[in-house]
């Protein structure tokens, strides 16, 4: 594999799993990430994708992605995911082929958290569940947005679940991302970590969000 000498900071990957319900734990400088649950609630942002199997985290370069990746080559349905700065001319491991890849956006809590003029009769709630706070707007109450929020270890992950069709989806996820923010801020956190699919990371990059690193996931040949 290329040369990187940035290597994305991973710290957020346990907050993130919880979000889509799925065990994590630390191993050798990364993460290993278990199944979560069959099928989620697949949001238009492109963060709801199912979790498959078992996935290794690391940061590219570092010195877990060699072990890590002899564990994800001798499994089946194995993944290995390297953080790193940039996509472009990354080899694949021995033994592994490029499965999918996927853009980590970061936003100051400050920026988001700002005054959104929402529909009238429209609420901004957090309710917490299992393992991460679920995040709803509601009209006349009636949920039209939701999303969702997990602080854990000094990190904030967070996920656009459900939006509306129409003129006003863009002012609705605005508002998902202020009470986000607002939770954010209120446990001492500074940014919110997000992952997306690349296709739709432009358009989050023109209201307050910047690439922090790409995650390049390899599976078994």
């Amino acid at each position: 594999m290329p040369e990187q000498h940035n290597t994305p900071a991973i710290g957020w990957v346990p907050a993130w799993a919880d979000l889509h319900e799925r065990r994590v734990e630390a191993v050798e400088s990364g993460f290993v990430v278990g199944d979560g649950p069959a099928q989620t609630n697949a949001g238009p942002a492109g963060q709801g994708q199912p979790a498959k199997g078992q996935e290794y985290l690391a940061g590219w370069p570092g010195p877990a992605v060699e072990e890590l990746a002899a564990k994800a080559a001798a499994g089946s349905g194995v993944r290995l995911t390297l953080v790193c700065a940039e996509a472009e001319g990354m080899g694949a491991p021995d033994g592994l082929t490029r499965a999918s890849e996927r853009v980590l956006l970061m936003a100051a809590t400050a920026g988001l958290n700002t005054a959104v003029q929402l529909p009238e009769n429209s609420q901004v709630a957090l309710a917490p569940m299992e393992s991460y706070d679920a995040v709803e707007i509601t009209v006349y109450d009636r949920p039209v947005a939701r999303g969702r929020i997990q602080v854990r270890d000094d990190f904030a992950a967070v996920a656009v679940t459900e939006l509306p069709e129409g003129p006003e989806q863009a002012t609705f996820e605005q508002g998902l991302f202020a009470g986000m923010a607002e939770e954010a801020f209120v446990h001492g956190v500074e940014y919110l970590h997000m992952v997306v699919e690349p296709d739709i990371a432009d358009r989050y990059q023109a209201s307050g969000w910047a690439v922090a690193g790409r995650l390049l996931s390899f599976m078994k040949n």
